[in-house]
């Protein structure tokens, strides 16, 4: 008996141990399915990815029937996991130890199509599906070409050679003043569509041949549409990759030079555009931080330079960049730094912010229908924003309508800039030429026509500032030409 009761003592002290990590594993799984159902603690917002997460899906007897309701929240309960951004931190460090390359691509690479080389008919396109437009004059056709004087001379007859045109190229720059990325030889490893080097991530850069052709179509449509009311500028935001990497390298690697895109676009420009050279005005400074490290937008020192061209080429004494008040906000982590798995070493940014001076106010609207009594509520100039979205310092972010009122000048004098957000740090330097500077985010705004907008608030100058990549894209030019009319 005593034999029989020890072993059945041993048999349950045997049985408990094999049963504790299960205990311990099912009452750990109880706790996180808890954890993950308790409300409060599931996130809106996703810092990292700077996006709005999945919404708790709306109920309704349709998307009950198809099933769709359970779907939604099937993607809600993954998107808004408690602790997500921690999650995707670990998991990117634990993708970071896949590789210790110092150049490394992200993303399945497509270059699009290749840039002509010479002058192509600006009204043959591939476009699957044409952007109509207003009717605009086409650019001139290349003529053919014709026999040089020598081969026209007739047999003994001399002829005074005539000069050869010089076609200026574009500039490259100089090894002994190079200030962009030098790389070294290293292993290229592709596994995504941005590419980091070192510190830093650069987007990787493509071209399309249709909707450059559309881009330029809608700003001539503009151009015809203001004629004799209002001047049209185009200001084309090159990346990163285009200014600080070198074009040898760029090849190699694929990426196309936006250099080129930009001169084919402004060549497809009539020529009452004020073209902006956003390479050439940039290029003597890309030892200087023109750009962020691990975002896809260029700092206020870039779009100070573009916007130095732009008012030379506008009639504009440029304002010294000393004239601002220089502002820094940090750390900044930019839409790039969370595309690269090795973010680890990357380098924060900060956001160096150039504050108008004189007497100047700015006005946010929501979206609501405005007019000149109803202008939003005041903001300041620039915003110290909570968190490392730094770049919201400028106008607190993408809204519909920004209005800068300078009160040291008082002749009326208004300038409107059509931007994505890469027009955000760029709009700070207009209001030392205009009473009134409106900014509107042609993706958000929807109150006013373009024609409307200018003859209701006596705007004199429309400049487009895009990024290449909206530029060359369908929606962008889609929601352009709902603007132009």
């Amino acid at each position: 008996m005593g034999n029989d009761e020890e072993k059945r003592t041993r048999g349950r002290r045997v049985r408990k141990k094999k049963n504790g990590p299960a205990v311990i594993f099912f009452i750990a799984l109880g706790l996180l399915t808890a954890l993950a159902w308790c409300l409060p603690l599931r996130p809106a917002v996703s810092e990292k990815e700077k996006r709005n997460l999945e919404a708790f899906p709306d109920f309704s007897l349709s998307a009950l029937a198809d099933g769709s309701y359970f779907n939604h929240i099937g993607i809600w309960f993954s998107d808004t996991f408690p602790g997500r951004d921690a999650w995707i931190g670990a998991d990117q460090r634990l993708k970071a130890l896949h590789g210790t390359g110092d150049v490394v691509i992200y993303g399945a690479l497509d270059a699009g199509d290749d840039i002509p080389l010479t002058d192509d008919e600006f009204e043959d396109t591939d476009d699957p599906e044409p952007i109509a437009a207003a009717a605009v004059s086409p650019a001139a056709e290349t003529p053919e070409p014709v026999s040089t004087p020598e081969s026209a001379a007739s047999p003994g007859t001399e002829t005074t050679p005539e000069p050869e045109p010089t076609v200026e190229p574009t500039p490259e720059p100089q090894e002994d003043v190079w200030g962009g990325k030098v790389i070294e030889e290293e292993d290229l490893v592709t596994v995504g569509a941005v590419i980091q080097i070192g510190d830093s991530v650069f987007p990787f850069t493509s071209f399309s041949k249709t909707y450059s052709k559309a881009y330029a179509t809608n700003i001539n449509n503009a151009a015809e549409l203001l004629k004799g009311r209002a001047r049209v500028s185009s200001v084309l935001v090159l990346h990163s990759t285009t200014l600080l990497l070198p074009r040898e390298y760029r090849d190699s690697i694929g990426c196309k030079p936006e250099e080129e895109v930009l001169k084919y676009v402004n060549k497809h420009l009539r020529d009452d555009v004020i073209a902006v050279d956003t390479y050439g005005s940039l290029l003597p400074h890309n030892g200087e931080y023109i750009y962020y490290r691990t975002d896809h937008h260029w700092t206020a020192l870039g779009c100070y330079y573009a916007y130095v061209d732009w008012a030379k080429k506008a009639g504009f004494e440029p304002v010294p960049l000393e004239n601002y008040r220089k502002v820094s906000f940090e750390p900044f982590y930019g839409s790039l730094y969370y595309k690269a798995n090795q973010s680890g070493a990357l380098k924060p940014d900060t956001v160096y912010a150039y504050e108008p001076p004189g007497d100047v106010h700015l006005y946010l609207q929501m979206g609501n229908k405005d007019s000149v009594t109803a202008r939003g509520f005041e903001q300041t100039l620039l915003t110290d924003v909570r968190g490392t979205d730094k770049y919201l310092t400028f106008l607190t972010g993408d809204l519909p309508l920004a209005t800068f009122i300078n009160n040291d000048i008082t002749d009326g004098s208004a300038c409107l800039i059509v931007k994505n957000s890469n027009g955000n740090p760029f709009c700070y330097y207009f209001p030392q030429h205009y009473q009134y500077t409106y900014v509107i985010d042609y993706r958000k705004y929807r109150n006013r026509s373009l024609s409307n907008f200018v003859d209701y608030y006596g705007v004199s100058d429309v400049i487009f500032c895009l990024s290449s990549g909206q530029a060359q894209s369908y929606g962008g030019n889609e929601l352009l030409k709902q603007l132009i009319r």
